[in-house]
Protein backbone atom coordinates (compact mmCIF):
# COMPACT_ATOMS: atom_id res chain seq x y z
CA UNK A 1 0.00 0.00 0.00
CA UNK A 2 1.10 3.14 -0.82
CA UNK A 3 -0.15 6.05 0.62
CA UNK A 4 0.67 10.41 0.75
CA UNK A 5 -0.78 12.14 3.92
CA UNK A 6 -1.88 15.36 3.88
CA UNK A 7 -2.78 18.04 6.40
CA UNK A 8 -2.55 20.94 8.59
CA UNK A 9 -0.15 21.31 11.34
CA UNK A 10 -2.51 19.62 14.78
CA UNK A 11 -4.79 17.97 12.60
CA UNK A 12 -3.34 14.77 13.89
CA UNK A 13 -1.21 13.25 10.68
CA UNK A 14 1.50 12.13 12.96
CA UNK A 15 -1.18 10.09 15.30
CA UNK A 16 -2.84 8.74 12.18
CA UNK A 17 0.57 7.43 10.78
CA UNK A 18 1.38 5.53 13.62
CA UNK A 19 -2.21 4.06 13.02
CA UNK A 20 -1.37 3.20 9.69
CA UNK A 21 1.76 1.96 10.03
CA UNK A 22 1.01 -0.37 13.01
CA UNK A 23 -2.03 -1.93 10.84
CA UNK A 24 -0.70 -2.13 7.20
CA UNK A 25 2.77 -2.99 8.33
CA UNK A 26 3.91 0.22 6.51
CA UNK A 27 6.98 2.77 7.04
CA UNK A 28 6.32 6.05 7.31
CA UNK A 29 8.09 8.79 5.41
CA UNK A 30 8.34 12.28 6.92
CA UNK A 31 9.60 14.60 4.63
CA UNK A 32 10.54 16.70 7.30
CA UNK A 33 12.74 13.77 8.97
CA UNK A 34 14.99 13.12 5.67
CA UNK A 35 15.40 16.91 5.69
CA UNK A 36 16.91 17.02 8.75
CA UNK A 37 18.44 13.55 8.47
CA UNK A 38 20.37 14.72 5.24
CA UNK A 39 21.85 18.49 7.53
CA UNK A 40 22.92 15.93 10.07
CA UNK A 41 24.71 13.30 7.98
CA UNK A 42 27.00 16.61 6.41
CA UNK A 43 26.45 15.45 2.78
CA UNK A 44 26.67 17.74 0.04
CA UNK A 45 23.08 17.75 -0.03
CA UNK A 46 22.64 18.12 3.26
CA UNK A 47 25.17 20.91 3.23
CA UNK A 48 23.08 22.68 -0.04
CA UNK A 49 19.80 21.83 1.92
CA UNK A 50 21.34 23.44 5.61
CA UNK A 51 21.43 26.82 3.81
CA UNK A 52 18.09 26.97 2.73
CA UNK A 53 16.96 26.02 6.35
CA UNK A 54 19.21 28.23 8.23
CA UNK A 55 18.11 30.93 6.15
CA UNK A 56 14.21 30.27 6.32
CA UNK A 57 13.78 29.52 2.88
CA UNK A 58 11.87 26.53 1.03
CA UNK A 59 14.54 24.16 0.06
CA UNK A 60 14.29 23.80 -3.97
CA UNK A 61 11.48 21.23 -5.14
CA UNK A 62 14.66 19.65 -7.18
CA UNK A 63 16.59 19.04 -3.82
CA UNK A 64 13.59 17.33 -1.94
CA UNK A 65 12.56 14.96 -5.30
CA UNK A 66 16.16 13.56 -4.81
CA UNK A 67 15.77 12.95 -0.94
CA UNK A 68 12.22 11.29 -1.82
CA UNK A 69 14.41 8.74 -4.50
CA UNK A 70 17.11 7.68 -2.15
CA UNK A 71 14.47 6.92 0.47
CA UNK A 72 12.21 4.67 -1.72
CA UNK A 73 15.78 2.94 -2.89
CA UNK A 74 16.48 2.16 0.38
CA UNK A 75 14.74 -1.39 0.22
CA UNK A 76 12.78 -1.35 3.42
CA UNK A 77 9.84 -0.97 1.78
CA UNK A 78 8.06 -4.00 0.95
CA UNK A 79 4.83 -3.90 2.21
CA UNK A 80 4.39 -0.01 1.06
CA UNK A 81 4.92 3.64 2.82
CA UNK A 82 2.67 6.62 3.87
CA UNK A 83 4.65 9.52 2.77
CA UNK A 84 3.65 13.29 4.59
CA UNK A 85 5.18 16.32 3.52
CA UNK A 86 5.33 15.31 -0.10
CA UNK A 87 4.34 16.60 -2.70
CA UNK A 88 4.16 20.00 -1.49
CA UNK A 89 3.59 21.94 -5.10
CA UNK A 90 1.81 21.13 -7.99
CA UNK A 91 5.25 20.53 -9.42
CA UNK A 92 6.17 17.93 -7.53
CA UNK A 93 3.09 16.02 -7.61
CA UNK A 94 4.34 15.24 -11.68
CA UNK A 95 7.87 14.15 -10.08
CA UNK A 96 6.52 11.93 -7.64
CA UNK A 97 4.55 10.29 -10.30
CA UNK A 98 7.89 9.66 -12.09
CA UNK A 99 9.67 8.43 -9.15
CA UNK A 100 6.72 5.79 -9.01
CA UNK A 101 6.23 4.86 -12.44
CA UNK A 102 10.13 4.20 -12.70
CA UNK A 103 10.07 1.91 -9.61
CA UNK A 104 7.14 0.12 -10.64
CA UNK A 105 4.96 1.46 -7.72
CA UNK A 106 1.36 2.71 -7.60
CA UNK A 107 0.04 5.34 -5.54
CA UNK A 108 -3.18 3.45 -3.80
CA UNK A 109 -5.29 7.20 -2.14
CA UNK A 110 -4.02 10.62 -0.85
CA UNK A 111 -5.64 10.83 2.64
CA UNK A 112 -6.71 14.61 4.22
CA UNK A 113 -7.04 14.76 7.72
CA UNK A 114 -9.27 18.02 7.10
CA UNK A 115 -9.31 20.08 10.36
CA UNK A 116 -11.20 23.84 10.99
CA UNK A 117 -8.32 26.42 11.66
CA UNK A 118 -10.05 26.98 15.40
CA UNK A 119 -9.48 23.62 16.07
CA UNK A 120 -5.89 23.85 15.00
CA UNK A 121 -5.32 26.64 16.71
CA UNK A 122 -6.64 25.24 20.12
CA UNK A 123 -4.95 21.85 19.48
CA UNK A 124 -1.38 23.37 18.84
CA UNK A 125 -2.03 26.12 22.08
CA UNK A 126 -2.45 22.95 23.79
CA UNK A 127 0.85 20.55 23.11
CA UNK A 128 3.66 20.57 25.06
CA UNK A 129 6.80 19.00 24.70
CA UNK A 130 9.03 17.01 27.06
CA UNK A 131 12.71 18.63 26.56
CA UNK A 132 14.47 15.38 28.07
CA UNK A 133 12.84 12.88 25.36
CA UNK A 134 11.30 14.88 23.13
CA UNK A 135 7.93 13.53 22.94
CA UNK A 136 5.21 15.63 22.23
CA UNK A 137 2.14 15.60 24.73
CA UNK A 138 -1.69 17.29 24.52
CA UNK A 139 -3.09 19.13 27.82
CA UNK A 140 -6.19 18.76 26.38
CA UNK A 141 -6.55 15.51 24.31
CA UNK A 142 -8.08 12.22 25.78
CA UNK A 143 -5.30 9.26 26.62
CA UNK A 144 -2.42 11.85 25.80
CA UNK A 145 -2.23 13.71 29.07
CA UNK A 146 1.29 13.30 30.97
CA UNK A 147 1.43 12.31 34.89
CA UNK A 148 1.76 15.25 37.23
CA UNK A 149 5.03 14.52 37.93
CA UNK A 150 6.27 14.81 33.92
CA UNK A 151 3.83 18.10 33.24
CA UNK A 152 5.70 20.19 35.53
CA UNK A 153 8.92 20.04 33.27
CA UNK A 154 7.09 20.64 29.84
CA UNK A 155 7.35 23.56 28.02
CA UNK A 156 5.53 25.11 24.64
CA UNK A 157 7.38 25.54 21.47
CA UNK A 158 7.28 28.70 20.11
CA UNK A 159 5.98 27.66 17.04
CA UNK A 160 3.01 26.51 18.70
CA UNK A 161 1.72 29.74 19.99
CA UNK A 162 -1.57 30.97 18.59
CA UNK A 163 0.07 34.13 16.67
CA UNK A 164 2.72 31.78 14.98
CA UNK A 165 0.29 29.09 14.24
CA UNK A 166 -2.22 31.34 12.39
CA UNK A 167 1.26 32.19 10.42
CA UNK A 168 2.10 28.42 9.45
CA UNK A 169 -1.63 27.70 8.57
CA UNK A 170 -1.25 30.80 6.14
CA UNK A 171 1.71 29.27 4.73
CA UNK A 172 0.10 25.49 4.54
CA UNK A 173 -3.02 26.70 2.65
CA UNK A 174 -1.06 28.57 0.30
CA UNK A 175 1.09 25.80 -0.79
CA UNK A 176 -0.90 22.74 0.19
CA UNK A 177 -4.54 23.37 -1.06
CA UNK A 178 -3.86 23.49 -4.60
CA UNK A 179 -2.01 20.21 -4.61
CA UNK A 180 -5.50 18.89 -2.86
CA UNK A 181 -6.96 19.94 -5.69
CA UNK A 182 -5.13 18.56 -8.10
CA UNK A 183 -5.32 15.43 -5.99
CA UNK A 184 -9.27 15.83 -6.65
CA UNK A 185 -9.45 16.13 -9.80
CA UNK A 186 -7.65 12.95 -10.30
CA UNK A 187 -9.83 10.77 -8.54
CA UNK A 188 -7.36 9.90 -5.72
CA UNK A 189 -8.50 11.95 -2.80
CA UNK A 190 -9.79 10.71 0.41
CA UNK A 191 -11.03 13.53 2.86
CA UNK A 192 -11.68 12.42 6.13
CA UNK A 193 -13.34 15.34 9.18
CA UNK A 194 -10.31 15.31 11.70
CA UNK A 195 -12.31 17.22 14.19
CA UNK A 196 -12.69 14.07 15.80
CA UNK A 197 -11.36 11.53 18.46
CA UNK A 198 -8.02 9.89 17.27
CA UNK A 199 -9.90 6.47 16.44
CA UNK A 200 -13.00 7.48 14.95
CA UNK A 201 -10.72 9.55 12.48
CA UNK A 202 -8.90 6.30 11.95
CA UNK A 203 -12.19 3.90 11.59
CA UNK A 204 -12.90 6.67 8.73
CA UNK A 205 -9.63 5.96 7.16
CA UNK A 206 -9.78 2.55 7.25
CA UNK A 207 -13.90 2.08 5.90
CA UNK A 208 -12.82 4.86 2.83
CA UNK A 209 -9.36 3.16 2.21
CA UNK A 210 -11.35 -0.53 1.88
CA UNK A 211 -13.98 1.44 -0.38
CA UNK A 212 -11.24 3.09 -2.52
CA UNK A 213 -9.00 -0.33 -3.31
CA UNK A 214 -12.21 -2.26 -3.96
CA UNK A 215 -12.97 -0.18 -6.31
CA UNK A 216 -9.28 0.19 -8.47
Amino acid sequence: MHLILIGAPGSGKGTQARRLVKTYGIVHISTGDMLREAVHSGSDLGVLVNTYISQGHLVPDTHVTTLVEERLDRGDLPNGFVIDGYPRTVGQIGEFDRIMKSRQRTLDAVLRIDVPAEVVINRLSDRRIDPETGRIYNLNLEGDHPDPDLEVRLVQRNDDRPEIIKQRLSTYNAETLPVIEQYREMGQLIEVNGARAPSLVFASIQRRLSSQTESQ
